[in-house]
C-alpha cells in the first residue's frame, strides 16, 4: 500500500512540473518587403603577361529606397586564362556594412558599421556562335564575420554557391553590347532550425535563397575603358531563427524563440566603370 501511494504521489508531482518546463511551440512566420537599390563601381585591370591579370575595384551600395548606405566593398584579385574558353579567378573583398539595431525597451536605434572579409573563387566557361556569346560562371563565396554570433543563428564563415548564365550580343560596328543573365544563389551551410541549441547538434539546411535576373549593356568608351549599365531584380528568401540566451532561470535557456521566413524583392540599378591598362 505504501509503495502504491508513493508511486501515485510521484506521478502527480511530475504532472505538475511538466507544464512549467514544456517548451513553447514556435510557428514559422513570414515577412515580405520591396526595395530600390543603387550600386556604383569603378575598377582597374592590369594584364600580367598573356594569361594573367590583376584587378582592383571599389563599390558603393545604397538601399532602403536609396535613403541609406548599405555597403562599401573594396576588392582585389587575380585572373588566369589558360584557354580562350576558360577563366579562373580568385578575389578578396573587404566589406564595410552599415547595420542598424533597435532597442526593444527604449525604441532607440543605433547605427554601426560591421566588417566582413570575403573570398570569391570563380570558374567561367564561355562559347561563341557568331555575334552571340554564352557564358556560365560558378562562384564559391566564403565570407567571414568580425563580430561574435551564435552559429545556430548565423554561420561563420558563410559558404554559398552562385551560378550565373549570361548571354551577350556583339553588335557589328557598334560601341554597345547588350546582354541578359540569370543567377542562382545556393546556401551551403545555412543552420537548420532546432528546438534548443544547447541540447541539439548543429545541422544544415541548404536551399536557393536568391534568384537574380539582369538586363544591361556595355558601352565602349575607348580601347582601354568602358561603362556597364544594367538593371537587376532580386528575389530573396532566407530563414531567420532566434534562440533564448543564458539567464538566471535555466529552465528554457537555448529554446527557439522565433522563426521567420524573410522575403524581399529588390530592384537594383548598377553603373560600372572599368579601365584596362
Amino acid at each position: 500500500m505504501r509503495i502504491r501511494t508513493f508511486i501515485l504521489t510521484a506521478i502527480a508531482a511530475l504532472a505538475l512540473c511538466l507544464p512549467s518546463q514544456a517548451q513553447e511551440e514556435v510557428t514559422l512566420t513570414e515577412t515580405s518587403e520591396s526595395d530600390v537599390q543603387l550600386r556604383l563601381r569603378a575598377g582597374l585591370e592590369v594584364p600580367i603577361g598573356r594569361k594573367w591579370e590583376f584587378a582592383w575595384s571599389e563599390q558603393m551600395r545604397l538601399h532602403n529606397n536609396l535613403a541609406n548606405f548599405d555597403k562599401i566593398v573594396s576588392s582585389v584579385g587575380f585572373g588566369y586564362k589558360p584557354w580562350r574558353f576558360l577563366k579562373l579567378e580568385a578575389q578578396y573583398g573587404f566589406v564595410n556594412e552599415r547595420t542598424s539595431k533597435t532597442d526593444n525597451d527604449t525604441g532607440f536605434k543605433t547605427i554601426d558599421w560591421q566588417i566582413r572579409h570575403r573570398l570569391n573563387f570563380d570558374v567561367t566557361g564561355s562559347v561563341r556562335w557568331g555575334r552571340v556569346k554564352l557564358s556560365l560562371r560558378e562562384r564559391l563565396r566564403v565570407q567571414f564575420r568580425t563580430d561574435s554570433v551564435n552559429k545556430y543563428e548565423h554561420p561563420d564563415p558563410e559558404l554559398s554557391l552562385r551560378s550565373r548564365l549570361k548571354g551577350a550580343v556583339n553588335l557589328n560596328n557598334a560601341r554597345w553590347e547588350p546582354y541578359a543573365f540569370v543567377e542562382l544563389y545556393t546556401t551551403l551551410n545555412a543552420p537548420a532550425v532546432v528546438g534548443n541549441y544547447l541540447k541539439q547538434p548543429l545541422k544544415y539546411d541548404n536551399y536557393i535563397n536568391r534568384v537574380r535576373l539582369g538586363l544591361g549593356t556595355e558601352m565602349k568608351l575607348s580601347n582601354s575603358s568602358k561603362l556597364d549599365f544594367y538593371y537587376m531584380v532580386h528575389f530573396n528568401r532566407s530563414y531567420d531563427a532566434r534562440y533564448k540566451g543564458i539567464s538566471k532561470d535555466p529552465t528554457n535557456d537555448g529554446d527557439l524563440k522565433s522563426w521567420e521566413l524573410e522575403k524581399k524583392c529588390a530592384h537594383v540599378i548598377c553603373i560600372d566603370y572599368k579601365f584596362k591598362l
